[in-house]
């Protein structure tokens, strides 16, 4: 059995950065499943800015434990998502997150060739 806690800041590596900037995230992979499908479970941070992330052949779902940030699903209009939303992209679906206060969530990612 292995128990992790998604408040230590251990393990982390830098990952995608804002607009503008050369850094501003960072994630943990927590589990990964390379037999079966390729399943991820991970912890990503970031502190305020803007993330784009284009369509991607895997489906997301992540529950914000931190923060607040707008939240754009191809293009829509953004919705507030703080401590407590559970959000879900689809296979083929751009993401766009207005960071607004330092952000963290615990994300399973499945890819859907």
């Amino acid at each position: 059995m292995s128990i992790y806690n998604v408040a230590d800041d251990i393990d982390f590596a830098p990952s995608r950065p804002a607009e503008g900037r050369d850094s501003g995230s960072d994630a943990r992979l927590i589990w990964e499943d390379d037999v079966e499908n390729g399943t991820k479970v991970a912890v990503w941070k970031a502190e305020p800015g803007l993330y784009v992330y284009p369509a991607r052949d895997l489906d997301e779902t992540f529950v914000v434990i931190e923060g607040e940030a707008l939240c754009s699903l191809d293009g829509s209009q953004p919705v507030p998502i703080s401590t407590g939303s559970i959000v879900r992209i689809a296979k083929g679906v751009a993401i766009t997150l207005e960071v607004l206060s330092p952000l963290r969530k615990v994300a399973t990612v499945v890819p859907k060739p």
